[in-house]
């Protein structure tokens, strides 16, 4: 944890075990995230000491100026696993599909939140980011209503074959990490299809058009860049069984 005075930030570092920059690949993902229109944390990248190391500044306080000094407030947040009312042994049952029927009971602004949510599934898995579990996902509290917070976590996830699943459930009993399960959840979402192919087809092409520029703001090297482009970031997998309208991805 860590204060400037102005700003609270989350401090995360890289391991000696790392086979490529986790720490590049985050700021990575929470950069073009920003890029395609989410509400993510600020982020920043720093080296210290020759390791790479970054900031995710804290939504989850407040500075409050007084006659005396500065003071920091705690905002009130609740899981999405609380809200599902799961424990950690029932995770498995998380179901962004439930998530978006609360959405539409509980929160603030319910349409444009659900759009949000449907947004950072896609992009979580555009990125490769499988770790998307419902304590990934929380809510602001003010007594009355609930807001989602700014998306966090967003980590391409490392992965073996080009087959792979989200943390929790997409459509039904479907998690796979795929555009066409989420097209196919979309109305719980209040989206039709025009609008989810929309919101993909736009995520894609900025993830294109900014991937190098990027990379390069985060020093990323030629070798790590091969490692993910198509790996966790737009894999082919995705891409499966698509509906006409998809736009297609370069090689």
């Amino acid at each position: 944890m860590l204060d400037d005075g102005e700003q609270k930030w989350i401090a995360k570092f890289s391991a000696s075990t790392d086979l490529y920059s986790v720490v590049k690949a985050e700021y990575i993902a929470m950069r073009l995230a920003r890029e395609v229109g989410l509400d993510v944390a600020p982020v920043q990248l720093r080296s210290v000491l020759g390791k790479d190391v970054l900031l995710v500044e804290r939504f989850d306080r407040v500075r409050i100026e007084t006659e005396q000094q500065a003071l920091w407030a705690r905002r009130a947040m609740v899981s999405a696993l609380t809200l599902f009312e799961l424990d950690e042994m029932m995770a498995a049952y998380a179901s962004y599909e439930k998530l978006a029927e609360i959405i539409r009971h509980r929160f603030a602004n319910p349409k444009a939140t659900l759009r949000e949510l449907f947004s950072r599934m896609v992009f979580n898995i555009l990125c490769g980011n499988t770790d998307d579990h419902a304590r990934n996902h929380a809510a602001f509290w003010d007594g009355q209503q609930l807001t989602l917070t700014p998306a966090y976590d967003i980590c391409p996830q490392s992965r073996l074959g080009q087959q792979a699943s989200q943390a929790m459930l997409i459509h039904g009993r479907d998690r796979s990490s795929q555009l066409a399960t989420c097209i196919a959840a979309a109305p719980s979402f209040l989206l039709g299809r025009d609008d989810a192919i929309g919101i993909i087809n736009h995520q894609v092409n900025t993830i294109e058009a900014k991937w190098h520029s990027i990379c390069d703001e985060a020093n990323l090297s030629e070798v790590d860049r091969a490692l993910l482009w198509r790996r966790q970031f737009l894999n082919p997998f995705a891409f499966l069984d698509v509906p006409e309208g998809i736009f297609s991805i370069e090689k």
